[in-house]
């Protein structure tokens, strides 16, 4: 893309090598990150309350990489603290379906979250508790958000995605993990509402606009590759990203793995509304080479959407060419949790196990995303498959 926008100048990135979750490992690749874009003491004064917003996408134990690694959470409360700041820790989590206190708490202990709170003194904050509508005058598309209360009441909000693809966005990262602050079941809507890659990437734009956070730092150690953001495959990455900037943070992330950033639409969306910077000519790397941090075969979704972005033709080919959600009977736990999250009302209850109305599935793979025991595979129609080789 050779278009420039307002996000021409340089916006700064740390890129730092860690191998392994070893706390002492992390704790020194956090600082060391941290320092090259100014320290925290830069983000965070005494007597801030900082909320420290991870990625509890599901209840899953560290090993699968569908979560931010609790190292990097306790990382990252030393360094609130060490500034003096007040560290909060939580995230609207998608395991919850509506609010539920209850399931949530169960999926801070699962991931080891909660003792890593614990054993630091940090408060665990259930964030989809209380909401709060929020307007967006200035979003191209959504005008207006439901989020957590304590999100707006915060201090300082810092973000801590995890790298992985995603089956409907093709990169989940920074501008993604925002989206964890909506509340509840209002994620759903907005997936009903926007029911295209496109859509729904100017949905996290427009967000973007009102949730800003003032850091993110990338768990990249072991990311995700494959079918994510939850069912895919753990793959050694090596790395610690921080930034200011989250579109500049996911356009290095995705430059080491192998994607065209501008391939990640809010990547591009924002970039052209100049709500950060997505031209890696114009991102400063600091710290490690990424040429030397580069993988060459990551892999990708087996049934992302992103490459059917014209919306009428989406609809009249998505039975031909999409992937479709499929049931694996044998792993499914009967949670209904795929059913509780379902936006267009797809998913009902037929001979005791949840089945699929694809004609009113809108292609949002959320059930896909938040289903506990990967019992939801998505496959591509042959037609889709002929035409992706």
């Amino acid at each position: 893309m050779e278009k420039q926008t307002e996000s021409s100048n340089l916006s700064t990135v740390s890129l730092v090598r860690c191998q392994t979750y070893g706390q002492s490992n992390i704790d020194a690749a956090v600082e060391k990150a941290l320092e090259l874009i100014g320290g925290i003491k830069s983000y965070v004064k005494p007597d801030d309350r900082v909320l420290l917003k991870i990625n509890l996408l599901t209840g899953d134990v560290p090993e699968k990489a569908v979560t931010t690694h609790p190292a990097i959470v306790r990382a990252m409360i030393r360094q609130v603290k060490a500034a003096g700041g007040i560290p909060q820790v939580g995230d609207c989590s998608g395991y919850e379906g509506g609010p539920n206190y209850k399931r949530y708490i169960a999926a801070c202990r699962n991931t080891g979250i909660m003792k890593v709170c614990e054993e630091e003194g940090a408060r665990i904050l259930h964030l989809s508790a209380e909401s709060i509508e929020v307007k967006n005058p200035g979003g191209r598309i959504f005008k207006s958000f439901i989020l957590s209360k304590q999100v707006q009441e915060a201090d300082v909000l810092i973000s801590l995605p995890k790298l992985k693809t995603h089956g409907l966005t093709l990169f989940t990262g920074g501008v993604k993990n925002n989206f964890g602050c909506v509340t509840g079941l209002n994620k759903a809507k907005m997936h009903l509402r926007a029911q295209d890659p496109e859509t729904f990437s100017q949905m996290l734009v427009d967000l973007l606009g009102i949730v800003r956070p003032e850091l993110t730092v990338m768990d990249a150690v072991v990311g995700m590759e494959g079918n994510g953001p939850s069912n895919g495959t753990p793959r050694q990455v090596n790395a610690i990203l921080a930034s200011c900037d989250p579109v500049a943070l996911d356009a290095v992330a995705c430059k080491m793995i192998g994607i065209d950033p501008f391939m990640v639409p809010s990547t591009r969306l924002a970039h052209e509304q100049g709500m950060g910077t997505g031209d890696i000519s114009h991102i400063d790397v600091s710290g490690e080479d990424m040429k030397d941090m580069q993988i060459e075969d990551f892999k990708l979704p087996s049934g992302t959407a992103s490459f059917f972005r014209a919306r009428g033709l989406m609809r009249f080919l998505r039975s031909m060419l999409v992937a479709k959600p499929e049931l694996v009977r044998q792993q499914c736990k009967k949670c209904w949790i795929c059913m509780e999250h379902c936006p267009s009302g797809a998913i009902s209850k037929k001979e005791d196990y949840p089945s699929f109305d694809h004609k009113k599935c809108i292609r949002c793979y959320c059930c896909q995303e938040l289903c506990p025991g990967n019992a939801i595979e998505l496959k591509t129609p042959f037609l889709g498959r002929f035409v992706k080789n």
